[in-house]
Parts: structure tokens; C-alpha cells; sequence
């Protein structure tokens, strides 16, 4: 008697499934295109809706960054200063895309690369380091938003760049 009631509530869902897949394949394939017409519309909410939208605005302008992740190549005492913006310096010449930051938390300088909202999206940073810093390892700490905005510096290159590729095109 069980057995039967499985093989009743297979078919019924098999049945099911074919008949939706072939629903979905008749409207592929009917061919009937949308086209969307020019209209009006007339949004109609509450003022408070207004009003919780510019306090979560304000909320969260408050915050000027995010937890995430970089890597750290370097890590010594506070007489390693020079050693730290040397190792930053070499890390551009390899890595000219990505940023680099020292950071001096007592006693040591730290010197980190990268942006990263997750460890997973770290990783092909920190593979690629290995080869050239076998110290480094992905490293939590709290980046601001302004440190994902372009400074000058990267966006003169970057125009400089355009206008090469530009002037090698003509």
C-alpha cells in the first residue's frame, strides 16, 4: 500500500514538472515580442515612508566604512619604517591595479594591499602575492568608502592610458 502511494506521488510530480518545461519552452518559442509603450505613473504612499527612508539615508551615511578584508605582506617593529614603505613601493611595481597601505598599530608597521568585501575574493590577491611575499595571509579589518574611490593620482593615469590608447588607434 505504501509503495503504491510513492508511486502515485511520483508520477503526479513528474507530470507536473513535463507539463510547467513545456510551457515554458511554448512561450520561447511563440515568438511574441513586448513592446513597451510610453505611460504614466502615479505613486501613491504615505509621508512617513518618506520620511523612515531619510533616516536610514542619514543612519548610514553615518558609517564611513565596512568590515572586509586585505592582505598583509608585511609586519614589523617600529624601526622597520623604512623597510615598510620600501616593501609598499615593490608591491606597486608588481601590482600597479591595487592599492597599498601602511599602517602603524604599536609597535609594529604593517603594510596591507587590497580592497575586499569577503576573504573569498581576497584569495586570488593573496595567491598572487605568495610568489613574491611567502609571509602574507588575508587579514580582517574595517575599510573606509573612501578608500575604494580613485585618487587623483590613479585617475591621471588612467586618462593618460585612454589617451594612448586613443592615439594609437588613429
Amino acid at each position: 500500500m505504501q509503495y503504491i502511494k510513492i508511486l502515485f506521488l511520483s508520477i503526479f510530480i513528474l507530470l507536473g514538472v513535463s507539463s510547467n518545461a513545456q510551457f515554458v519552452e511554448d512561450v520561447k518559442s511563440s515568438g511574441e515580442q513586448r513592446v513597451d509603450s510610453l505611460g504614466s505613473v502615479r505613486l501613491i504612499q504615505d509621508d512617513r515612508i518618506k520620511e523612515l527612508l531619510d533616516t536610514d539615508k542619514m543612519i548610514s551615511s553615518k558609517d564611513p566604512g565596512f568590515s572586509g578584508y586585505r592582505i598583509q605582506i608585511f609586519s614589523g617593529r617600529s624601526t622597520d619604517r623604512e623597510k615598510a614603505f620600501k616593501i609598499k613601493e615593490e608591491f606597486k611595481e608588481l601590482f600597479p591595479e591595487e592599492r597599498a597601505y601602511v599602517v602603524y598599530k604599536a609597535p609594529d608597521f604593517r603594510v596591507s594591499v587590497g580592497n575586499f568585501r569577503s576573504k573569498i575574493e581576497s584569495i586570488e590577491l593573496y595567491k598572487a602575492c605568495l610568489k613574491f611575499f611567502p609571509n602574507c595571509y588575508p587579514v580582517k579589518t574595517y575599510i573606509l568608502f573612501s578608500d575604494l574611490t580613485p585618487n587623483e593620482q590613479d585617475l591621471e593615469e588612467l586618462i593618460l592610458d585612454e589617451e594612448d590608447k586613443q592615439q594609437n588607434a588613429n
